[in-house]
C-alpha cells in the first residue's frame, strides 16, 4: 500500500480496495479544500500531523460535524486497513473479506472519537489501532454466536427492546410492530425448546405449540391469526434481525464523506512511496518506542507467566483460541458469568501490573487517566498473543 506523503492527502483521501488489494487513494474535493483552507488559517501549525489530529478531534467533540468526521475518517484509513488485515490473517474465515472487515471498523470511527481522550497519553492512531481490532473481533464473535442459532433459537435470544428497534428501523407501522412483537411474546412464553434429532439446533415448534401460540395471540389481542401467519411473521423478524445485526457491506463508490453528491472516484496518482512503517519512523523517535514496547512486552509476559493455572488457561482459551465465553464455560464446566468475572479479573491484574511499571518508569500516578491511556497497549498485547505462542 502506497503511503500518503502530504498532510493534505492524509486528511482528505480514502483508500481504494479492489479484491482485498489496496489500489490507491481517492480524493474528496470538499475535504481537500477544507484542510487546505485550515492550514492557511493556521500557518504556525504547518503540516504537523499531531496538531491537526488533535485539532479535528477536539472540533468533533465540541460539535459533531460531518467535516470533522470526514477528516478523521480519512486520517485513520491506514490504521484501519492494517488492523483489518491483521485480524483477517488470524481469523481463519473465508466468509468475510478484508474489505468487509475494513468497512465494519471504519463505520465505527464516531464511537472511537467519542471514547478517545484527545489530551490523553495515547495518540488517536494508537487508540484507534486497538479499537479497530476489538470492533472487528466483536463483530466476528457476535456473528458467530448468532450464526450458531437457527430461527427458533434466535427468537429465544432476542429481547423485546432489540426486536422493536429492528422492526422500527425497517420502517414498519406501529400497528404492524405491535402485532409482530405480540406474536414473538406468545412464542417465547409457550414454546418449549427441544433439539432436533441428529442435530444440535433447536427444533421447530410442533403443530400443537403453533396452535397454542395462535390461541394466546387471539386471547390477548382479540384478533384471529392462523399458526401459518404467526410463523411467517416470526420468520420475517429473524430475517430482519440478522440483516440488521450484519448489514451488507457498501461499495467504496458510495457518496463521498462531507459532500452532498458525487462518488469517491477522483483517484490520486500512485507512485513508489515509503511503507507505513517508514513513514512512522520519519515522524517519531522509533528507537525509543521500540525499547518501551519491548519493556512493556516483557512486563506483561512475566505477569501472565505468574498467573495461576486457571487464569493462564483462560488467557489461552479466550485470547489465543478466541473462544466465546459460552464455549469456555462449557469446556471448563462452569457458569458463563463466572467466566466473565474471571476475564475481568485477568485483565485487571495485567493492567495494574502495567500501570505499576508505568509509575516506576515514567513517574506517573496510578489513576483513571493513566489506566485509560495504557489500556489500549494491553488490548493490543492481548490481541497479538497468538503470534507469540
Amino acid at each position: 500500500m502506497y503511503v500518503r506523503q502530504s498532510l493534505v492527502d492524509r486528511f482528505s483521501t480514502f483508500l481504494r480496495l479492489e479484491d482485498d488489494i489496496a489500489k490507491g487513494w481517492m480524493m474528496d474535493a470538499k475535504l481537500h479544500r477544507s484542510i487546505q483552507r485550515s492550514i492557511n488559517h493556521h500557518p504556525e501549525a504547518g503540516e504537523s500531523e499531531p496538531f491537526w489530529s488533535m485539532f479535528w478531534h477536539q472540533s468533533w467533540q465540541r460539535a459533531q460535524t460531518a467535516i470533522a468526521l470526514g477528516h478523521l475518517s480519512a486520517y485513520l484509513q491506514e490504521v484501519c486497513y492494517w488492523s483489518a488485515r491483521t485480524v483477517k490473517s488470524h481469523a481463519g474465515t473465508v466468509q468475510y473479506t478484508l474489505a468487509d472487515f475494513f468497512q465494519v471498523a471504519i463505520a465505527e470511527v464516531p464511537k472511537i472519537l467519542n471514547a478517545c481522550d484527545p489530551n490523553g497519553q495515547a495518540s488517536l492512531k494508537t487508540y484507534a489501532n486497538s479499537a479497530f481490532g476489538n470492533l472487528i473481533r466483536d463483530f466476528l464473535r457476535q456473528r458467530r454466536d448468532i450464526d450458531l442459532c437457527n430461527e427458533w433459537g434466535l427468537l429465544l435470544k432476542l429481547s423485546r427492546k432489540r426486536l422493536i428497534e429492528v422492526l422500527t428501523a425497517e420502517g414498519l407501522s406501529a400497528k404492524t410492530i405491535e402485532q409482530y412483537v405480540l406474536a414473538w411474546h406468545c412464542f417465547e412464553s409457550l414454546y418449549i425448546p427441544s433439539k432436533a434429532p441428529g442435530v444440535r439446533r433447536t427444533a421447530a415448534p410442533s403443530a400443537e405449540q403453533w396452535n397454542a401460540i395462535a390461541n394466546q395471540y387471539h386471547s390477548i389481542s382479540g384478533e384471529t391469526c392462523t399458526p401459518d401467519t404467526i410463523e411467517r411473521w416470526l420468520l420475517y423478524c429473524t430475517s430482519r434481525v440478522r440483516a440488521n445485526l450484519y448489514p451488507s457491506i457498501a461499495s467504496l463508490n458510495a457518496p463521498r464523506v462531507g459532500q452532498d453528491e458525487g462518488e469517491l472516484q477522483d483517484n490520486l496518482e500512485d507512485s513508489t512511496r515509503e511503507s507505513l512503517l517508514a513513514e512512522m519512523i520519519a515522524q517519531e523517535d522509533i528507537q525509543l518506542r521500540r525499547e518501551q514496547y519491548q519493556q512493556m512486552n516483557t512486563v506483561l509476559s512475566e505477569a501472565s507467566a505468574a498467573l495461576d493455572e486457571t487464569m493462564q488457561q483462560l488467557l489461552h482459551l479466550y485470547y489465543h483460541e478466541q473462544l466465546t465465553q459460552q464455549q469456555i464455560a462449557k469446556q471448563l464446566g462452569i457458569q458463563q458469568y463466572a467466566v466473565s468475572r474471571k476475564l475481568a479479573k485477568l485483565r485487571e491484574t495485567l493492567l495494574l501490573k502495567l500501570a505499576r511499571w508505568s509509575q516506576e518508569t515514567w513517574q506517573t500516578s496510578i489513576d483513571s487517566t493513566t489506566l485509560k491511556a495504557i489500556s489500549p497497549i494491553l488490548d493490543e498485547w492481548l490481541q497479538n498473543i497468538d503470534r507469540r505462542s
